[in-house]
């Protein structure tokens, strides 16, 4: 499989056209329906609230559009992209299911919103470093948005089970409460920050930012790409030659 784009067979960049203005659509959808859900939640509405059905339909199809838009950017060779918006991809389909299946599980608990959320910081970070490393000031700032949504919600359905199953007489969610109504902001800002992605991908594709330009065109930063190495030469062979007698 290529690493870069300049080694991807120009029949298949012809015939594929470019995936990831689709997959920061969709994945700037989900975050903002995200921000709906949580951003007025209440004790009464952790469970289920009236966005929620509109919630997991927009995973699914973020997810869904995201993992095909991956896998799709990587065999083009925009692996770095591709590596960001699979594993997104994937993850949301997760989620997905745990909130329409997974909930219906006699050993559910609310711990596993937390924990699923949580775990995800590990891969946000690594694939952030790219972002940061090479100033790109937009996808570092969703990358940021992105971690901060992650903590607040982790730990907001952490506090949630903790709290039911405290000894307690009276049920305090009110720090749960809080810290997913954070989140809900992080999440609109992530939105704003890959919608911006998608602006820039969309405009550059159709040549309104730059005229002239084709649709191969760098659609995203360059962190999107991997870095430019120099291209391996075969080793030489030196034929022996015989003295003349």
């Amino acid at each position: 499989m290529p690493t870069k784009r300049e080694n991807s067979s120009p029949a298949t960049l012809g015939i594929i056209g470019e995936p990831l203005p689709v997959a920061f659509a969709l994945f700037g959808f989900a975050l903002a329906i995200f921000g709906v859900r949580f951003y007025d939640v209440s004790a009464s509405t952790l469970a289920s609230g009236p966005v929620t059905v509109g919630l997991n339909y927009a995973l699914l199809v973020a997810g869904i559009g995201e993992s095909i838009a991956g896998i799709i950017s990587i065999v083009r060779g925009s692996v770095y992209s591709g590596y960001i918006v699979t594993a997104f991809g994937l993850w949301l389909i997760g989620f997905f299911l745990m909130a329409t299946t997974g909930v219906k599980a006699a050993a559910f608990t609310t711990d596993a919103f937390a924990w699923y959320a949580l775990m995800l910081l590990v891969p946000v970070v690594i694939l952030a470093v790219p972002a940061f490393v090479k100033h790109e000031i937009v996808l570092s700032f969703a990358f940021v948005a992105l971690a901060a949504l992650l903590l607040l919600f982790g730990l907001g359905y952490h506090d949630v089970y903790t709290t039911a199953t405290s000894a307690a007489p009276v049920k305090d969610f009110s720090t749960a409460v809080d810290l997913l109504k954070v989140s809900a902001w992080c999440s609109f800002a992530g939105a704003v920050a890959i919608w911006w992605l998608f602006a820039q991908a969309v405009y550059r594709i159709t040549g309104v930012l730059h005229q002239g330009e084709t649709a191969e065109t760098e659609l995203v930063p360059d962190t999107m790409q991997p870095s430019s190495t120099t291209a391996t030469q075969p080793p030489s062979t030196t034929a022996s030659t015989k003295k003349a007698a």
